[in-house]
């Protein structure tokens, strides 16, 4: 056909069957090489599909790295107590023992303490595993007063001057001069509570003694020039 703007003859193609009002029909001179067309959609493009691979491993680490960090440092962030350490014994004044066992505690010397001239013996019943009456008496009982004449587990007759006193918050002390212990380097003893509940050495005591029955050893350090036996 004749196109009715430039009078060239151009070669229009068939329209197809259809009744799409937006068919757009595209001619070319005479003789020319047909062109490559692309139909018109009357829609909006696709857009391409998006990958999630990525962003998802990515998160996966994160997690990962997140999770180790805390298991790493996890005393930090929760606070735990240091091991070996005896909660009964965080609130104990001056003056008391500060190294008792118990059975979460790590192998110390239990039952005494040693000053610059005297033996203090300790009995905290907590530490030794034991509940006693806040009325109870505690003595203390070894080779160094005769187990204070014990017959048969009981004491007949207690000697008031190895009788323990009652602390503030609920331990027992009894104050010996150093001088006392001198003929000997180690002595043997327990606390005993109402003259016949003998209270058993704890395992964790480093200051047991080898044979039976199992009681506490009291060592005696020597005085320069001094010799013991």
């Amino acid at each position: 056909m004749e196109c009715p703007t430039c009078f060239q003859k151009i070669t229009v193609p068939q329209a197809p069957a259809t009744d799409d009002p937006k068919l757009i029909l595209k001619g070319r001179k005479a003789g020319e090489r047909p062109m490559l067309t692309a139909s018109v959609d009357s829609g909006a493009a696709n857009p391409p599909p998006k990958n999630f691979r990525l962003p998802g491993i990515a998160l996966v680490i994160l997690l990962c790295v997140v999770v180790a960090a805390v298991f790493v440092f996890r005393g930090m962030i929760f606070g735990s107590a240091p091991a070996g350490t005896n909660a009964v014994n965080e609130a104990r004044p001056s003056g008391t023992l500060s190294n008792l066992a118990s059975s979460n505690s790590a192998e110390t010397v239990v039952g005494y303490r040693l000053g610059t001239d005297e033996v203090v013996f300790v009995f905290e019943p907590a530490a030794f595993g034991v509940q006693i009456a806040a009325d109870a008496r505690v003595y203390v009982a070894g080779n160094f007063n005769q187990w204070l004449g014990a017959s048969e587990g009981k004491i007949q007759d207690p000697a008031p001057a190895w009788q323990m006193e009652r602390m503030a918050d609920g331990h027992y002390e009894l104050h010996e001069k150093l001088a006392v212990f001198r003929q000997r380097s180690q002595w043997e003893f327990k606390f005993v509570v109402n003259l016949s509940q003998w209270i058993d050495v704890p395992n964790t005591a480093l200051n047991r003694s080898t044979g039976e029955p199992v009681n506490l050893t009291l060592t005696i350090p020597a005085t320069p020039g001094e010799s013991q036996n």
